[in-house]
């Protein structure tokens, strides 16, 4: 019988925090990824308001009250346009760690995977030593069992 293979365990344990990790780096990057289309549409809508303004201007209906709430909009979203930014980078320097983390677990797990293939490399070894050995027991019984019959017949 086979022995078993100790770290199994420990592997299956050790794949099993490599596939949480793999999810939290997909969750991290999908929330990059919504970030980072948040800050485009700040952008997008803090240009459409320039614009806006500009065509007021150019048509003579831009008043100081509508100036007043177009300056106190655009400062609402060039607030929300840095917190995205500080996001943007807490996000990305948490997603390097996971990565980080990530490919650790990837060679401490090929490292168990390792030593399971060599622990059945040494099994399938001291199988084939123990059947050579039965083999040669087999033998020297046979050739004993055949010189008694031989001293019997002797006799």
């Amino acid at each position: 019988m086979a022995a078993p293979f100790r770290l199994a365990r420990v592997l299956r344990l050790r794949e099993q925090m490599r596939r949480l990790r793999t999810h939290e780096v997909e969750q991290l990057a999908v929330r990059l990824g919504a970030v980072r289309a948040e800050v485009a549409r700040v952008a997008t809508e803090r240009e459409r308001l320039g614009m806006a303004e500009a065509e007021q201007a150019v048509a003579g209906t831009l008043t100081p009250e509508v100036l007043r709430v177009g300056r106190g909009y655009d400062a609402a979203l060039a607030t929300a346009e840095r917190a995205h930014a500080g996001e943007l980078v807490r996000i990305g320097q948490a997603l390097a760690a996971k990565r980080a983390e990530l490919l650790r677990d990837r060679q401490e797990e090929e490292k168990y995977v390792r030593l399971a293939a060599a622990h059945r490399e040494r099994v399938l070894e001291d199988e084939a030593h123990e059947s050579e050995r039965m083999l040669d027991e087999i033998a020297v019984d046979r050739y004993r069992r055949q010189q008694k019959e031989k001293s019997h017949d002797a006799i």
